[in-house]
């Protein structure tokens, strides 16, 4: 039986493909689009349209990848835990690997489970709860504005759910919080100054229009301290987390030759390629190699768009 508790339990577990330090996102992707699919009224979608939304999103939000992204793994792997069904799945004519032949796939529905479907639509704030579980476990902070508008879930209230009533047990509690002095230290460490562009503004005594950013994620086991941090303005931060800049092992910016734009955006960042960034207080940690070389490297689980610029 599914309740509120059983539910947040589930997506807290969802088992996520990995080897080494690289993790695909394809089931939070999928339950996402499922997600907002369920606030529209609907509760199945069928494989052709869940690969039309998926591709789209695979390309923009996984690591990137040699090949085409398979939408067919999520859509069939995610039953096994207790979150998507596909109706009369055992009836369809499979491959050697346990996956049905892609012509069955295409005739094929998958939906939430009826009682998990029912109980989300009963409860909207358990939804947006969901939501949020999925993102933070997930995906930057950066990044989630764009993702609730790409899979149809900005109207949403964001905030926290309710307290448990008396007498109910608690509901458990995201496995990985945020340390808050990382944003403290972090900022302290470089001044309150971009270290990439050396932005910094201040009213009196108050610094604003920067952010503490991790280099690798902390949805995807980057810790909370300086030697994983850097200073960044908000569109650098953006920018950083979707892959457009990344950095060399002596912390020189490496830019994508992916990135297009307005001449201003992207004569803004490819004027940086090549430099190095500001370095931190002396004391503080710089950014350590190994967290670079993740955020860098594809193989390690990387979010940076290769090929760089050249000269570096």
């Amino acid at each position: 039986m599914y309740n509120r508790a059983s539910i947040l339990e589930a997506v807290r577990k969802l088992r996520i493909w990995q080897t080494g330090d690289k993790r695909a996102p394809h089931k939070p992707l999928l339950l996402l689009v499922a997600l907002g699919q369920l606030l529209q009224g609907r509760t199945d979608l069928g494989f052709n349209e869940v690969e039309e939304r998926m591709v789209p999103l695979l390309e923009e939000y996984a690591p990137p990848k040699k090949g085409k992204h398979q939408p067919m793994y999520p859509y069939w792997h995610l039953q096994s835990d207790g979150l998507w069904v596909v109706p009369g799945a055992d009836k369809l004519p499979k491959q050697m690997n346990g996956i049905p032949r892609m012509g069955a796939l295409r005739t094929s529905t998958g939906q939430l489970p009826p009682e998990v479907a029912a109980t989300l639509q009963a409860d909207h704030r358990l939804v947006a709860q969901v939501v949020q579980e999925l993102l933070d476990s997930h995906f930057p902070p950066s990044i989630h504005d764009d993702l609730r508008e790409a899979t149809g879930l900005e109207q949403l209230e964001v905030g926290s759910p309710p307290l448990a009533a008396e007498g109910v047990a608690a509901e458990p509690k995201p496995s990985r919080t945020r340390d808050p002095e990382f944003r403290r230290l972090v900022l302290q460490a470089y001044e309150h100054r971009c270290a990439a562009t050396g932005f910094r503004a201040a009213l009196g005594k108050s610094y604003f229009g920067v952010e503490a950013a991790h280099v690798r994620w902390h949805a995807l086991g980057g810790p909370d301290i300086v030697g994983n941090g850097l200073v960044l303005d908000p569109t650098m931060h953006m920018l950083l987390d979707r892959g457009a800049w990344s950095l060399t092992d002596d912390r020189r910016i490496l830019v994508s030759a992916q990135l297009t734009g307005s001449d201003e955006a992207v004569g803004r960042l490819r004027a940086l390629h090549g430099k190095p960034l500001r370095a931190p207080l002396p004391g503080c940690d710089p950014v350590r190699p190994e967290f670079v070389r993740w955020h860098r490297e594809a193989d390690k689980g990387g979010v940076f768009r290769q090929p760089a610029l050249g000269g570096v």
